[in-house]
Formats: structure tokens, sequence, C-alpha cells
């Protein structure tokens, strides 16, 4: 073999070293899990939640004091989404709403909640609203349906009055009663009578049921 292919081969091997370099030393950008669940970026997990420019500082400091009152495992679940999240308010029903867009390789999420009410004669109910509606967007994005299935399983659901007009306790569809129970879970049972306002019989034991979640938050990459 000749100096000039000899030298052509040593340029080439540099390249490919250099190249495999870099692919060993660049982060993961997404983490995808179950093809039913949401792709996470690595900027989307270190972006924090986003206030739309209505959201008055005093209700970001509750808002943001609600996401800090959850236990550790529910908090790094929402550390998981809350860059995917952007945070809304308004006045007057529904205590809150969270709206989602989910795509083959995007997802984002508008939580929106009335500070007339949190603000006046419900701010004992501020953490468990924040954390129902928070529960909507890890439901979606984090929680396999088949871990879901196993989660609603474990939620009491007794007997639905099919006159019923209002989808509360019994007659709770499905996404509310996990929202709801992932609050309680998410507060250690720490509720108010009211709470969300959805009514659903909480399980024998939260801690048994929050369990998958606890392991899905400790599977999670570092935040």
């Amino acid at each position: 073999m000749d100096r000039t292919s000899l030298r052509a081969l040593a340029v080439l091997a540099a390249v490919v070293v250099a190249g495999a370099a870099g692919l060993l030393g660049r982060a993961p950008m997404t983490v995808a899990g179950p093809p039913d669940t949401a792709a996470v970026t690595a900027a989307e997990r270190a972006a924090g939640p986003r206030f739309a420019a209505e959201v008055a500082a005093g209700d970001r400091a509750w808002m943001l004091a609600s996401l800090a009152s959850a236990r550790p495992e529910a908090q790094r679940l929402i550390a998981e989404i809350d860059g995917l999240i952007e945070f809304r308010t308004h006045r007057g029903d529904p205590l809150g709403s969270t709206r989602s867009l989910i795509g083959a390789e995007t997802a984002s999420f508008v939580i929106d909640v009335d500070v007339a009410s949190l603000n006046g004669l419900r701010t004992e109910d501020r953490d468990i609203t924040m954390l129902h509606e928070l529960g909507h967007a890890i439901d979606r994005a984090l929680v396999p349906a088949a871990t879901n299935a196993d989660l609603d399983a474990g939620i009491p659901r007794g007997s639905c009055d099919q006159a019923a007009t209002e989808l509360v306790g019994a007659c709770a569809e499905t996404p509310e009663r996990f929202a709801d129970t992932f609050a309680k879970w998410a507060l250690r049972g720490n509720v108010s009578a009211v709470g969300a306002g959805y009514g659903v019989t909480s399980p024998p034991s939260l801690e048994e049921w929050g369990a998958p979640l606890a392991a899905l938050a400790a599977e999670l990459p570092a935040g």
C-alpha cells in the first residue's frame, strides 16, 4: 500500500475515532417510554414550568408552593414534565382544567385554574387542585396504559346512577379518578373534604396504590 493510501486511511481513522468520541460524550436528548407515553427531551426536562403573562406574581408563588407541597416521588414525576406545561388563570368555573396536545414527537399542556375561588373561599384547596390538574398531565405523558388500568382497578368505584347528570363520585370518568387519587397520594391524604370536587373514593391504602408511580419516578433519568 503506498504512502497516499496510508495517509488517507490515517485521516479516515481519525475521523471515525473523533466521531465515536463525540457520540459517547453526547448526552441523550430524548428519553422515550412506551408508545402510549410522551418523549421528553433533555431541554424540556430542564426547562421548568412556564406562566402565561396574565398570571400575577402572587399566584405564581402559591402555584409553585403547591408543586413543592407534593411528596418527593410525585415531585420527581412533576419535574419530568413541567417543562411541557404552561400555567394560566381565569375567573369562574371550572375550578381547574387541563388541555393536552400529544403528538408523535411532541407534547404540551395548558393548566388553567380559577383564581377567583382559589384566592377566595377555597384557598385551602389550592394544593389539591393544582396536583389534580398535574395528575392529568402525568397520566397522559408518563403513565403507560397497562399501569393506568392497574391503578384504576385499585380505586373503589361503587355503583353509578345512570341518570346522574354530574360525573363525580362513582360516576367519575377514569382520567378524573386517576387525577383525584394522584393528588391525594401526592399530598399523603392531607386534603379537604371538598378536594378537587370529584368525590372519588380513596383506595384502602394510598401508599400501596401509589407504589407503581413511585417506581416509575425512580426509573426516570436525573433532572
